[in-house]
């Protein structure tokens, strides 16, 4: 994967993104991947997120970090300190920029499910009256017959 599949991986994340009541900050990522490496920002101002694929100097915090290792912190699969733990990510500056950044992602709402409709009750047939047989003639058993035998 080359760096600007990459970043426009990332980018894609905050395509819905919501940055209304978020403080002003300025992140600056490098992807450490030799495949994918590059830099990028992340910045809210004004309320409006922007990320794009330059250095940015003026910042609050610098992230290294794996490409992989970003998007699995993004969707929540794993965390920042566990990524700095791991070594895959190193941080300076105000960490918890990083987490302002990762809360504007819109979360999708939960697909509402239709409430089920409750099938009416089969309605069961009249019971059908069984036939009437007549009654088996009890039948008388016969002796067994004796046999003798004859020499």
């Amino acid at each position: 994967m080359t760096f600007e599949q990459a970043f426009l991986k990332v980018k894609g994340k905050f395509d819905n993104a919501d940055a209304s009541g978020v403080a002003d900050f300025a992140i600056q990522v490098t992807l450490t991947d030799e495949d994918c490496g590059g830099t990028f920002y992340a910045e809210v101002k004004n309320g409006k997120l922007a990320v794009e694929p330059y250095d940015y100097y003026d910042n609050d915090v610098v992230l290294d970090i794996s490409k992989s290792a970003l998007l699995a912190v993004l969707a929540g699969r794993s965390t920042l300190d566990k990524a700095v733990a791991n070594g895959e990510a190193s941080v300076q500056g105000d960490a918890s920029k990083i987490a302002d950044w990762k809360s504007t992602i819109k979360k999708a709402a939960p697909a509402k499910k239709a409430p089920a409709k409750k099938a009416a009750p089969a309605k069961k047939a009249p019971a059908k009256k069984a036939e009437e047989k007549p009654a088996a003639k009890a039948v008388k058993a016969k002796p067994a017959a004796k046999t003798t035998k004859k020499n």
